[in-house]
């Protein structure tokens, strides 16, 4: 029986049939296994009728890149109708603008079919039942959101004109439609978890990590699953870097303890001059900071805690950072602190000098000018260190 399968073989033998029928096979099974899992994504957009357009642009995610795009493609507009397709294996993002100042984020899904609507400055989607559930995540936060941009764009602009004293009033205003958003965002997800939408359109906004766990079982398993999966792993990958460089960035900071810490003079609230030359003879405690800084701000109750503790043996000299002078005093009043403080002016190469790159970052100078410890971040280090120094 072997015998009569070689056979055919054997005749083919030399005549390049056996190369053409593997190179075939191989074509074939290329193929098949590539475009295994792509199926075919279509867009159908309309324009208002009478908004001139001739042409919208496109530029689509490159599959398995994160954050890398394809080149912009042009699309025609004809009687206010424009449409794309695709044949893609996962789920990318796209931008679509109809003219310099709109831009439009969407997922492309293999399979699924997009109908985005705009009408005057808004948009609408519609077409696959994903994209439904995109569409109605949309309208349930869309006040909530409206309601946080427009305060803090009304902020910004009359931020010149506002007395000093409702500077904070205002950002605490802010910060709390901040937080309101965010519960939005919560009870929403929280409620539609099985939704393949609702999980991919909160994918761009909400914590990627906690959206992972808010996620069905039936989400989970399938392809919005997959792709949240992606953003998860690239997300702690960033975190890592991010860890990385600070270690690194304190590296740099820890090379200077033990050298004599350079001497500066700035304003104080008063508006008279203070260097840090004045202050030798105890520990001294450089504390950058900014009124806008979160983290500055948190760590203010365990300084004023360490302050009453040791403030025989050390000094706080609170340095203000990228800050008006009204938002550094209103700052300093209401949370109550009780240390020296100066105001570092952009003009000034303070934190060149030190080299500080985030906030709050706090360096110990001994009685006799030599730097001994710097931490950056709202760390407890910080204390446990102070404990045994002092």
């Amino acid at each position: 029986m072997n015998d009569r399968f070689k056979e055919p073989a054997d005749h083919l033998a030399g005549t390049g049939r056996v190369t053409l029928v593997n190179t075939l096979l191989t074509a074939i099974a290329i193929a098949v296994l590539s475009g295994c899992n792509a199926s075919t994504f279509k867009l159908s957009g309309t324009v208002e009728p009478d908004s001139g357009l001739t042409e919208v642009y496109i530029s689509v995610g490159i599959e398995g890149e994160a954050d890398r795009f394809m080149p912009e493609e042009k699309l025609p507009v004809i009687n206010g109708k424009f449409t794309y397709s695709s044949e893609i294996k996962e789920i990318v993002k796209a931008s679509i603008r109809k003219d310099p100042y709109s831009n439009t984020s969407v997922f492309l899904v293999p399979g699924e079919t997009l109908e985005l609507t705009y009408s005057g400055n808004g948009y609408s989607y519609g077409g696959s039942r994903i994209y439904r559930e995109y569409h109605d995540a949309d309208n349930a936060i869309t006040p909530s959101r409206n309601a946080m941009d427009d305060y803090v764009d009304k902020f910004y602009s009359e931020q010149a004109r506002i007395r000093p004293d409702e500077v904070l009033a205002r950002k605490d205003t802010m910060t709390r439609l901040s937080e309101e958003y965010f519960e939005t965002m919560t009870r929403y997800i929280r409620d539609n978890c099985d939704k393949e939408g609702v999980i991919l359109y909160f994918s761009q906004t909400y914590p990627i990590d906690s959206l992972a766990c808010f996620m069905g079982e039936r989400v989970r398993q399938g392809r919005v699953g997959k792709y949240v999966d992606r953003l998860v792993r690239r997300t702690n990958e960033q975190r890592a870097q991010i860890r990385q460089n600070r270690i690194d960035e304190q590296k740099k900071l820890d090379a200077g303890i033990g050298t004599k810490a350079k001497d500066f003079t700035l304003d104080d609230l008063g508006g008279k001059p203070l260097s840090l030359s004045s202050l030798k003879g105890k520990y001294v405690i450089l504390d950058f900071w900014g009124s806008w800084c979160g983290w500055c701000i948190r760590g203010f109750p365990k300084m004023k805690e360490y302050y009453e503790k040791y403030n025989d043996k050390m000094e706080i000299l609170g340095i203000d950072c990228n800050d008006s002078p009204e938002a550094w005093h209103a700052a300093v009043e209401k949370y109550g602190l009780p240390w020296l403080h100066v105001y570092n002016p952009d003009s000034s190469s303070l934190t060149e000098d030190y080299g500080i790159t985030g906030f709050p970052t706090k360096i110990i100078i001994g009685p006799e000018g030599d730097i001994v410890k710097v931490i950056a971040g709202e760390d407890p280090a910080f204390y446990s260190f102070l404990d045994e120094l002092l």
